[in-house]
């Protein structure tokens, strides 16, 4: 009885410590991702891809920093107005799952992001053309004057993936025309 009050009293402690460092690493990975989308993210464009979007193969580079362990990031090829992508989680249909990502997502971001950053959260209650509908969008955008990055989590109705997801995007700052 003794050792298994010990090792409880040992998981106490022990389990903050692992959430905490996976949140930190996440955040490390969002702060790389900021740093490399002030310059088209080209400091984390990896292997060259396509991802298929309504059966018409669209070219995108894989980057080499996740926003989620196990999950793609994808980034477009378009060096003018650049996107990073990934789809963190999806479902067939609506989901407590979805929303438990949507709310993770969405709490880690304002974590990491701090105070430099305006949120924003739309939904059928203050977006009229979200009525009728569970689509969710947490919008961050850089608090400061000139070109801004802007960070968007969604959760809808991915009609093109065939699913419901939550989809994590970060629109970078392209090359100078």
């Amino acid at each position: 009885m003794r050792h298994i009050l010990s090792a409880i009293v040992m998981l106490t402690f022990v389990m903050p410590t692992t959430v905490a460092t996976a949140q930190d690493n996440q955040c490390d990975n969002v702060n790389a991702l900021l740093t490399a989308s002030q310059e088209y993210f080209k400091d984390v464009r990896g292997e060259v891809t396509t991802f298929e979007i309504r059966g018409v193969a669209k070219p995108y580079q894989k980057s080499n920093t996740s926003i989620k362990e196990g999950v793609t990031t994808y980034i477009t090829e378009d060096e003018w107005y650049p996107e990073l992508v990934s789809y963190l989680a999806k479902t067939r249909f609506y989901s407590e799952e979805l929303q438990n990502e949507y709310d993770r997502m969405k709490k880690l971001m304002a974590d990491c992001l701090g105070p430099d950053w305006v949120f924003v959260e739309k939904d059928k209650t203050n977006d009229i053309y979200l009525e009728d509908t569970e689509y969710k969008k947490a919008v961050f955008t850089e608090n400061k004057k000139g070109k801004k990055v802007k960070i968007e989590v969604f959760m809808y109705n991915q009609r093109e993936l065939d699913s419901w997801c939550v989809e994590f995007k970060m629109y970078g700052i392209g090359k100078k025309l």
